[in-house]
Order: C-alpha cells, then sequence, then structure tokens
C-alpha cells in the first residue's frame, strides 16, 4: 500500500510541476527566478553560471531527478530551456505532453500559443541516463 502511494505521488508531482502553459523564453533572469518560484515549487534555484561560451540559471529538485537549465542570451534573456529527468519520470511526462500538446512526429511537440506571434517547440532526446525535453520558441 505504501509503495502504491509513493507511485501516485511521484506522478502527481511531475505532472504539478512540469509547469504547462508556463513559457520562460523571452524573460529576464529576475522574472524566472519569480516566476519559477510561484509555478514550479518543486524545483529550487542552484546557480546561475555564466562563462565566455555560456550563459544560464540552473534549478534541481531535492531528490535530483530533475533539473531545468535556462539558456540566456548575452543580454540575459532566457532564449530556450532544458528539462533534465531521470527515466523514472519518462512515462509520466510522455502522457502530459501528449494531453497538453499536439504531438508532430519524432518525439516532439508542438504547444500554439494563443494572442502570440510565437508557438513553441518541445523536442523530447533520450540519453544514457537521463532524458531532456528541450523548449524552443518557433515563428507561426
Amino acid at each position: 500500500m505504501k509503495k502504491i502511494f509513493l507511485i501516485c505521488f511521484c506522478i502527481l508531482f511531475v505532472f504539478l510541476s512540469f509547469g504547462f502553459g508556463q513559457h520562460f523564453i523571452g524573460k529576464t533572469v529576475e522574472e524566472i527566478k519569480t516566476l519559477m518560484q510561484q509555478s514550479e515549487k518543486g524545483l529550487s534555484f542552484t546557480k546561475e553560471v555564466s562563462t565566455d561560451e555560456y550563459h544560464y540559471l540552473k534549478f534541481e529538485n531535492d531528490d535530483n531527478t530533475k533539473t531545468k537549465l535556462f539558456i540566456l542570451s548575452d543580454e540575459g534573456v532566457c532564449v530556450y530551456t532544458r528539462l533534465m529527468c531521470d527515466y523514472s519520470l519518462l512515462k509520466g511526462i510522455i502522457d502530459s505532453l501528449n494531453e497538453n500538446y499536439q504531438y508532430r512526429k519524432d518525439q516532439t511537440w508542438i504547444d500554439y500559443a494563443p494572442d502570440e506571434e510565437h508557438n513553441y517547440l518541445i523536442e523530447l532526446k533520450k540519453r544514457d541516463w537521463f532524458f531532456t525535453i528541450k523548449t524552443s520558441r518557433i515563428k507561426r
């Protein structure tokens, strides 16, 4: 019984913390931090990295099954996001993507954002030890 409760709790956590409908592309560092506190309470700010090659914000959950990166431009504006997850979350996340977005092909989905000039491309890539979900903006 305890195991069933834990599984149900984990699935619910995935659905609540994935942040459907909330896109951070085009937001500044401070806007991202504020919105993350409000919308994705399961992820905590870890660090901001700025080198000659990369500038990003990193958020992680407590059990290290999810890491979210906000890749930033030189001006400090988000250009795309990358969510890296443990394979234990794969089925729940794919089910949620299929439920909330239009599946295209080859593990990609489109979010048709109303009242915006852009839509969002969501790409799932399987790696050896984890999978990633990249969200980027595309023109309509």
